[in-house]
């Protein structure tokens, strides 16, 4: 619903106030928009890497399947994850998590103990552990800028659509019932000095 403006010159210099306010916003969330979609491109192109990356990387890893199957209990302390570090970017005055890396735990293991391809299967399923984290934060990212995005481009259209327009309708309905007022104070001030001078 429309709101109701007094029409008078006080509400028509506030009309033309937000006017100018919100003609001097739009610009500012244009470019926050073309910036959060710069970034959104860059995130996106950035997972579908480190996806094909870690896709390789499976591979390669499928070969000791069966290794894992024997070192399975070993393996299993050395490759839990203690902590994921992130960092926050400020994109556009949105904080964006950035992924730093992985912390594992890393127990004690006995070099007689355990086979001689142990050291690389636990480096190998670290990274590709690593990678699946870098790409949820990726995912995380991807999310939080869109987020943005689509906020940024709902209060383009609030501005745009309602807000401007809004204003342009109320400056002109109290401009044209001004000019009314004058025009009708100037008719009565021709008469009122036709009658005094046929008095």
């Amino acid at each position: 619903m429309a709101e109701r403006v007094k029409l008078n010159k006080i509400s028509l210099r506030e009309q033309k106030q937000k006017l100018g306010m919100y003609q001097r916003f739009l610009p500012a969330l244009e470019a926050r928009k073309q910036q959060f979609l710069m970034e959104l491109a860059g995130v996106r192109q950035a997972i579908r890497d480190e996806e094909a990356r870690l896709r390789e990387l499976l591979e390669r890893i499928s070969v000791w399947s069966s290794l894992y199957r024997d070192l399975q209990d070993a393996i299993a302390g050395s490759i839990r994850i203690r902590e994921v570090t992130l960092s926050v970017k400020n994109v556009a005055g949105l904080k964006v998590p950035q992924y730093c890396g992985v912390v594992f735990d890393d127990p004690a293991y006995s070099l007689f103990a355990t086979p001689y391809v142990f050291e690389e299967v636990v480096a190998f399923t670290r990274e590709a552990i690593s990678m699946r984290e870098a790409i949820r934060i990726l995912r995380d990212q991807e999310r939080v800028l869109w987020d943005g995005f689509r906020k940024t481009s709902q209060r383009i259209n609030l501005y745009e659509q309602v807000l401007i327009v809004d204003c342009r309708e109320n400056i002109r309905k109290i401009t044209v019932y001004l000019q009314d007022q004058q025009a009708a104070s100037v008719g009565v001030a021709k008469v009122a000095k036709r009658l005094n001078q046929e008095l």
